[in-house]
């Protein structure tokens, strides 16, 4: 092995080394996940520690002198559902549902981001979900559950590097799923821990000298629906709690001599609420409920003491700092003999309701709620302190702010946030009332292009037009059309007028007078997939019809509401279907589609200039955004984040990308060319990516010239046989017959005439349509060559061709499109005759010629016996899957 050298970071400027690798780092997320339990692991009261989640991304988050550090770090291929860490919070594990399980180390390097030591790809190499996982008090055992066909318990001792767990047990299925894992942090039972299954808890422990994992199943006693479990600190009990609000109580039985013997012990009713939690922390039980009270009991369950705030929440998480408290009570009653020990009023310290009154002095801890807000809590000191930012709902919409440096998002509940991203911090809010019940939650956020004014559009067909500055409602919102989900509101560039689209279809044009707004047109032109503004009354639509349509604003004063006119409509697609659209420069439009290719129109004549390939390895392209400068842009596929440089060409390394999230990105903004901003599905936060061009050009560099980087494309490279028959097809075609009956020379040249290239590509496999013929030949014209070099022919054929050939089911579907119904056989001779009255415009004859090839067997009778109801007639029917096969 060669030697490991140490990373020297004194010549690194601010942008790290894993940045420059790539077009997009995560810099910061505002928001985490609410489901997933963060853990605390702070080690002084000075500085709070917390570690959360944020789809794929886990949030190593610092408060400390009132500033905020985060790191967020992307280890995962799907969302992260489960954190726990050790007892010391040097090792943080995080799990996904099926990919894999990471070990990250907190304080490998104090000055930089945590560093993922150990990763367990597929622990479960079953199709099984992963549940949860525990890490011992000592990290030394890791312990993950899984459910599936099978419910599997695995155990690594995960230090010594072995990909394949120590020892694996089925649990009974009958218990349902895991809910939690939990570790005993007693010395002497550091191997013990405890499974809280859904309708059963699980006692269990790695027996070291014969390398086995044991487990044992007390007997049911009727209870259900358990959410935690854990060990009495210094006690042979545990304790678990369940939703109807009991207490089950287990303990050590004497009879049974054996490494695990917890039997059931008691059971309290407590609440009649659901309790979700329970910790034991400096010789107390602690729980937390959905009435948002936290309770202490002593290790016999007595009650001691209990908290609860104004504005009570269901608490899902209560996570205490990792060092136990120093303190002096003054009048000498405890010492702790340290000089750095804070000093305690024996009269400002709680009491417990116990007969003595002692005094109620634990360590401090965070807790999380439901709605997604995080608490820091110091109940000797009686303060509360909110950390990060509120989650409570999955974000549904957001917008940047295209002069300053704000964020504005709204989510599930109706609640607007805006904040500041120089500082990070949320500075102002807004609850829009949203009626839950008619489907009122926003799903469209945009500001005007001066930043002055603010919509929303709703599900219920509601716009709401909002004053960012104070956020306050305008008089006149909400205003309403229709009762259809609105899907787009875009502000005219003078941000006199807004256009918005509806789910049926329809498209609606407000105007601004005096701060007020009002509707003065509307157009059912077609289904809206997307609108832009040309200039300040000129803008276009595409839609799922394949169309384009230019709409002109006309102010007349006689007639208000006769504003919105149809200027030209246009045909873009025949089979694909447009996506997303970008001005691209004062004359060009670039339109995407679903086919993965980019297509640049005249944005006065609409005439097509250039096609090329686009990302295809995950969904069209969406969301296209130009950056200052005009030398890249940005887009999102399904999953995700692209940058491309300009000019496009189709070489592929002109694009990079990078993972965005593992269920699929919703939406993207950008600012300035500096920053991406997106969410994805069931985010509760929005992401920021730094970006960053420097790959992007380094690739280019190294890509090669000439077709180089385009054969790269095609099977085998630029030294392999697909090559090579394409060249060799390309000066055949120069001897074959040409477009007159007339004797001519022939000659071979380096350049095809331009009229040859239509069926030179399907010579090789690009099949085109009539209309992608007219589209190649009108961009084969604007480029003003009569012949063209074999390198032209090729970067036209990797543009153009369609990636994925029809499958079956298409065929199928056609079929029956064209035929009215579904048969078992096709008759080869009516479908001839459809197909030439049908469609585009076929040669009768060539159309005869190609039958005869694909079907010979069924075109040796005479048409006319075959549709003369003959004896013969059956010999022109197809079975309907050899016909499908031949065409595949």
């Amino acid at each position: 092995m060669g030697e490991i050298l140490p990373y020297d970071r004194k010549d690194e400027s601010t942008v790290d080394l894993q940045h420059r690798c790539q077009p997009f780092h995560l810099e910061w997320i505002f928001g985490f996940n609410p489901r997933v339990p963060l853990v605390n692991v702070s080690v002084s009261q000075d500085a709070k520690e917390l570690v959360m989640a944020s789809g794929n991304a886990i949030i190593f988050y610092k408060y400390e002198n009132q500033l905020e550090s985060v790191y967020t770090l992307v280890g995962h291929k799907t969302c992260i559902n489960t954190i726990t860490s050790d007892g010391s919070g040097r090792f943080v594990v995080s799990t996904d549902s099926t990919y894999c399980i990471n070990v990250w180390d907190r304080k490998a390097n104090p000055d930089a981001a945590p560093i993922a030591i150990r990763t367990i790809y597929e622990p479960f190499r079953e199709s099984a979900e992963i549940n949860a996982a525990g890490l011992s008090h000592d990290g030394r055992y890791l312990v993950a559950a899984c459910s599936g066909s099978r419910h599997l318990l695995q155990l690594w001792q995960w230090t010594i590097g072995n990909d394949t767990p120590d020892d694996c047990v089925e649990l009974p299925a009958r218990l349902g799923k895991t809910k939690t894992i939990n570790f005993c942090s007693d010395l002497e039972k550091k191997n013990h821990f405890v499974v809280t299954l859904e309708n059963g808890i699980i006692f269990g422990c790695f027996d070291s000298r014969n390398q086995k994992l044991l487990i044992e199943v007390p007997k049911k006693h009727g209870f259900q629906d358990y959410n935690d479990s854990v060990f009495v600190c210094d006690s042979p009990r545990a304790v678990s709690v369940t939703a109807a609000g009991m207490a089950i109580v287990w303990s050590d039985e004497q009879k049974v001599d054996a490494p695990v013997r917890k039997q059931f012990l008691k059971y309290l009713h407590l609440k009649y609420a659901s309790i979700n939690v329970v910790r034991c922390c400096d010789q107390k039980l602690i729980t937390g409920d959905d009435d948002g009270e936290i309770r202490f009991y002593d290790t016999c369950m007595r009650i001691l003491y209990w908290f609860k705030q104004e504005d009570p929440e269901p608490i899902r998480t209560i996570s205490f700092d990792i060092l136990p408290r120093k303190y002096v009570l003054d009048g000498g009653h405890q010492q702790a003999g340290k000089d750095d020990a804070e000093i305690l009023l024996l009269d400002s310290v709680p009491r417990d309701v116990s007969l003595e009154g002692n005094p109620v002095i634990i360590r401090n801890f965070v807790i999380s709620t439901k709605s997604g807000r995080t608490f820091q809590i110091d109940i000797v000191q009686n303060k509360i302190q909110e950390l990060y930012y509120p989650s409570g709902s999955i974000i549904t919409a957001f917008d940047i702010h295209p002069n300053e440096s704000q964020l504005c998002s709204c989510d599930g509940n109706g609640k607007i946030t805006i904040y500041d991203l120089k500082g990070k911090q949320a500075t102002m809010s807004l609850s829009v009332p949203i009626q839950r019940t008619r489907r009122g939650r926003i799903t469209v956020l945009n500001y005007s292009p001066c930043g002055i004014y603010l919509v929303g559009g709703a599900e219920n067909g509601f716009i709401w037009m909002i004053n960012p500055v104070t956020m306050v409602i305008s008089e006149d919102s909400p205003l309403q059309f229709g009762n259809e989900k609105i899907r787009q509101a875009v502000f005219s560039p003078d941000s006199r007028f807004v256009v918005f689209t509806a789910d049926d279809g329809s498209i609606g044009l407000l105007e601004r007078e005096n701060d007020c707004w009002q509707l003065i047109g509307r157009n059912d032109t077609h289904k809206v997939v997307e609108i832009i503004f040309a200039s300040e009354i000129r803008f276009l639509t595409i839609g799922d019809d394949r169309h384009l349509v230019e709409y002109i604003i006309e102010l007349k004063d006689n007639s208000r509401m006769d504003c919105l006119l149809v200027g030209e409509r246009f045909r873009l697609e025949q089979s694909a279907h447009t996506i997303s659209m970008m001005l691209l420069s004062a004359e060009e439009l670039l339109v995407a589609n679903d086919q993965f290719k980019f297509k640049i129109y005249s944005l006065h004549t609409f005439d097509i200039l250039h096609t090329y390939l686009a990302p295809f390895s995950d969904g069209p392209v969406r969301s296209l955004f130009l950056l200052p400068g005009a030398k890249f842009f940005t887009f999102m596929t399904d999953k995700n984040l692209y940058i491309h440089q300009l000019p496009i060409d189709g070489n592929p390394y002109r694009f990079m990308g990078i993972f965005g999230h593992p269920k699929k990105l919703k939406s993207m903004r950008t600012m300035k060319d500096r920053y991406v901003f997106c969410y994805g599905d069931g985010d509760h936060g929005v992401s920021i990516w730094r970006i960053n061009t420097s790959p992007v050009l380094e690739n280019l560099k190294h890509c090669g010239s000439g077709l180089d980087p385009y054969c790269t494309l095609l099977p085998g490279g630029k030294t392999g046989c697909y090559v090579k028959e394409m060249l060799s097809l390309f000066f055949y075609n120069q001897i074959s017959p040409k477009h007159t009956e007339e004797d001519t020379e022939i000659s071979i040249r380096d350049a095809m005439d331009r009229r040859d290239v239509p069926n030179y590509m399907r010579s090789i496999g690009f099949y085109m349509t009539q209309f992608e013929e007219e589209n190649l030949m009108k961009e084969i014209e604007q480029q003003g060559a009569y012949f063209l070099t074999f390198e032209e022919v090729v970067k036209l054929f990797l543009n153009h061709r369609t990636l994925a050939n029809p499958s079956c089911e298409d065929i199928r579907t056609a079929l029956t499109y064209l035929t009215r119904g579904v048969y078992d056989s096709v008759d080869v001779t009516s479908f001839s005759r459809m197909l030439a009255a049908v469609g585009e415009r076929i040669d009768t004859k060539s159309l005869d010629f190609y039958t005869k090839i694909l079907f010979p067997a069924y075109c040796n009778c005479p048409n006319e016996t075959a549709s003369s109801g003959s004896g013969d007639t059956a010999a022109s029917f197809v079975p309907v899957e050899e016909f499908v096969e031949k065409l595949c």
